[in-house]
């Protein structure tokens, strides 16, 4: 006896629902046609594998019902074929009681709803109900899949905006030391300009060149000779500007770039020769290491590697400070190991110095970001890694990195 509320029930749930049936036997077609109706809008009836296939080159179906036992090609094929175009395509088997043979190429096709021939109404609507709840079901974790992709999409988009913001926040606190580098590279240069400026003017208020035998050719002279002596002047000036300025300009363009080169650039800002620290560098294999990846955002791990281990050289007052910086090339990746011998990190915080904000630079106004920044721009932006630990060789720190030769796509 039919339920009616269970026919109003699958009625509701069939609605927009889009169907074809494959049954060999055209009074038996026709027939699940007329069933079928009571429950669909969209039904598309098939008497043969072959025209099945057809019709699913051009149409969506929610739902396939078909017979196994058909002339040509089974129902167990035609499953297949479809299967191997759209894996989550659910189907209905309408199969006669001796098909018992074609159960488990089904079961690994991963069919399991099933109507016996003959059959009643009730069958029709439960095996259809199960299927359309399992649809349902799958729809509902496909949207909430989608939409954990967007917010995580969002939650990603947010984690970049932040990370270029500490970036340039890291680059930033930086800001005063190179300032201050500026001011003591410029403090030589800007004296022997205002020196050379007051021999002249001393000179011209004591009558110096009127009293000597030729004295425009005296004037002449020094006028020339403190001119080229402020012109190299004012030349070192603009070269520590445009040594300095690129270094804080926001830059994510890839390039090609060569890696000692990258780091001399670093160096001759840093002046490490002005705390007597010695520099030794040594570039295993090829001293042309190429990198394709962001030159500004490697200079500026460098920079907070060689600043720390120049602050780690002065704090410690270290006899005979020293940095090693070597490299070496491995496959498709290059090392790069800056080495101090300040003594090393403690074992109680070696462990901390990646974490954001986490700094032992309070008194000197620190701000925790560089190391962490480094950290995220050599794993999350070049896809690389960067560790460190205490050297029995050098007596210090040493930081290790190790980036990719070519830019790759994070995943």
């Amino acid at each position: 006896m039919i339920n009616e509320n269970e026919v109003s029930v699958l009625k509701e749930m069939c609605s927009g629902l889009s169907i074809m049936i494959v049954e060999d036997e055209i009074n038996l077609a026709n027939e699940y046609r007329e069933l079928a109706q009571y429950f669909f809008t969209d039904i598309t009836v098939v008497n043969d594998a072959k025209s099945a296939l057809e019709k699913y080159k051009t149409k969506y179906f929610d739902i396939i019902y078909t017979d196994i036992n058909m002339e040509y090609m089974n129902g167990v094929e035609l499953i297949r074929k479809i299967k191997n175009q759209n894996p989550k395509q659910a189907f209905i088997v309408i199969s006669a009681s001796n098909d018992s043979n074609h159960l488990l190429d089904l079961l690994k096709l991963k069919i399991s709803t099933f109507i016996l021939k003959p059959f009643q109404i009730n069958e029709f609507i439960d095996a259809t109900a199960e299927q359309i709840a399992i649809l349902q079901q799958a729809k509902k974790m496909d949207d909430t899949s989608k939409q954990l992709k967007i917010e995580l999409k969002e939650v990603n988009k947010e984690k970049k905006t932040q990370e270029e913001m500490l970036i340039q926040q890291s680059k930033l606190a930086q800001a005063g030391k190179m300032i201050s580098m500026i001011a003591h590279q410029w403090r030589q240069p800007l004296s022997s300009i205002t020196t050379q400026i007051a021999v002249l003017k001393i000179r011209l208020d004591l009558d110096y060149y009127d009293n000597s035998e030729s004295p425009f050719e005296m004037l002449s002279s020094d006028l020339y000779d403190s001119f080229d002596k402020i012109e190299k002047s004012a030349i070192f000036m603009s070269d520590t500007i445009n040594n300095f300025r690129n270094f804080y300009r926001p830059n994510n363009l890839i390039k090609v770039f060569n890696l000692r080169e990258s780091i001399d650039r670093v160096l001759e800002i840093l002046m490490l020769g002005q705390n007597n620290i010695v520099i030794e560098q040594d570039y295993l294999l090829s001293e042309n290491i190429m990198i394709e990846s962001y030159e500004s955002e490697l200079q500026q791990v460098f920079m907070s590697l060689l600043n720390n281990a120049r602050d780690a050289l002065i704090e410690n007052s270290i006899d005979n400070p020293m940095i090693k910086i070597m490299t070496s090339t491995n496959h498709n990746s290059v090392n790069i190991s800056i080495l101090d011998n300040a003594g090393g990190i403690p074992k109680e915080i070696i462990n901390d110095i990646f974490l954001p904000y986490f700094s032992t630079k309070n008194e000197k106004n620190g701000t925790g970001l560089g190391l962490h920044m480094a950290k995220t721009i050599i794993e999350e932006h070049m896809n690389g890694s960067l560790n460190v630990s205490n050297s029995k060789q050098s007596k210090g720190a040493c930081f290790t990195i190790k980036i990719p030769t070519e830019k790759e796509e994070n995943v």
